[in-house]
């Protein structure tokens, strides 16, 4: 159709339209002005002083009685209404849904916590749509029980068969507060630590549950370390090597009948790194820190190393994937490093998300 017949009038029944693949679609009724000779208004009244033919209302007092809602359209009942593919789906749902948890410490306090929700689920070749706000609902029934890993497995086998579904995962994020004592000086602080639990229910009724934790610490260069020295010692030149912040990304996944707090993890990644960055800071603290820094140097391998040290000697672990990332002070791009345990058909050494990890 060229433009100059778009403002025409039409008067009479055209030829159907034709979709892409030439099947007949649905004749479109005839264009008709106003009386007025302007065009016809549909939500707004328009300036040609048309009137609109919807009316737009809420009713605040209608209630829906069991009849009503019975009538409700449901997508799950309609037949051919799959689009694309006629292939299952490995994981459908939602992501981003918040609500306060309460989650134990290993000293047996609850915690009151902003938690993240990711839940999903498998969806057969033949079938369209969830009900999403089922998976919402499974959450709320456990809202106010203290929430750790055997929760969460509880709550994705409850997810699994509200959903009616072959296999399901659940995946609670939160920012997690831990008070660490200054090095030297004596005060206290809060540390937030990114850090998530994860339950699998796999189609064979397999329970997977996994910790991730986000860590961050300084590592200081050893090459720049020497260099920084020799610079001293030969030409009497004040130097200082160059350090930055860094981040480590460890996820493990739990030995069943084993249980794992996200504050393990913590003390894994402080006994390996040694070098955490530090929440409140005088100048014996700051002198500290420079001092501990010196005392363990490390390469982007070295943490990548260590964290498996301290890993691969805790029974309560299967497996894990670790990833490191330092934020080069020198370079003007970041040094990286991973490893894996290497547990056959486990994780792998395949990170390759590395701009999650700046810090």
């Amino acid at each position: 159709m060229h433009s100059s017949d778009c403002s025409r009038l039409l008067t009479k029944k055209e030829t159907p339209l034709l979709s892409y693949d030439n099947k007949q679609i649905l004749d479109t009724p005839p264009l008709k002005l106003e009386k007025n000779g302007g065009k016809k208004a549909y939500l707004f009244r328009n300036t040609d002083g048309a009137e609109p033919v919807i009316t737009r209302h809420y009713d605040h007092q209608f209630q829906p009685d069991a009849a009503y809602r019975a009538s409700l359209p449901d997508m799950t009942e309609t037949v051919d209404s799959v689009e694309g593919a006629n292939v299952a789906i490995q994981q459908v749902g939602i992501s981003g849904f918040r609500l306060p948890l309460k989650f134990a410490t290993p000293s047996g306090e609850a915690l009151t916590l902003e938690a993240r929700v990711t839940g999903t689920v498998s969806l057969q070749a033949n079938l369209k749509g969830i009900n999403m706000s089922r998976i919402i609902r499974t959450f709320y029934a456990h809202k106010d029980e203290v929430f750790s890993l055997d929760t969460l497995a509880q709550v994705v086998q409850d997810y699994r068969r509200d959903l009616e579904s072959m296999s399901a995962r659940v995946k609670v994020a939160f920012s997690y507060p831990m008070r660490v004592s200054a090095l030297r000086s004596g005060l206290e602080g809060y540390q937030y630590y990114s850090g998530s639990y994860e339950a699998v229910l796999e189609e064979n009724g397999t329970l997977r549950r996994f910790v991730e934790l986000d860590f961050v610490y300084s590592s200081a260069c050893p090459c720049s370390a020497e260099l920084a020295e020799h610079a001293r010692d030969v030409r009497g030149v004040y130097a200082i090597p160059h350090s930055q912040r860094s981040k480590a990304r460890i996820k493990v996944e739990v030995a069943p009948d084993t249980s794992l707090h996200l504050e393990d993890l913590i003390h894994h990644a402080r006994a390996a790194l040694k070098t955490e960055t530090q929440v409140m800071v005088k100048r014996e603290d700051e002198q500290a820190f420079a001092e501990l820094n010196g005392a363990y140097v490390k390469f982007v391998e070295d943490a990548a190393r260590l964290l498996y040290e301290q890993l691969i000697a805790d029974r309560r672990i299967h497996d894990f994937q670790v990833a490191c990332s330092h934020l080069e002070s020198l370079h003007s791009h970041d040094a990286v490093s991973v490893i894996a345990k290497g547990v056959p058909g486990g994780f792998r050494a395949d990170f390759n998300d590395f701009s999650t990890l700046l810090c």
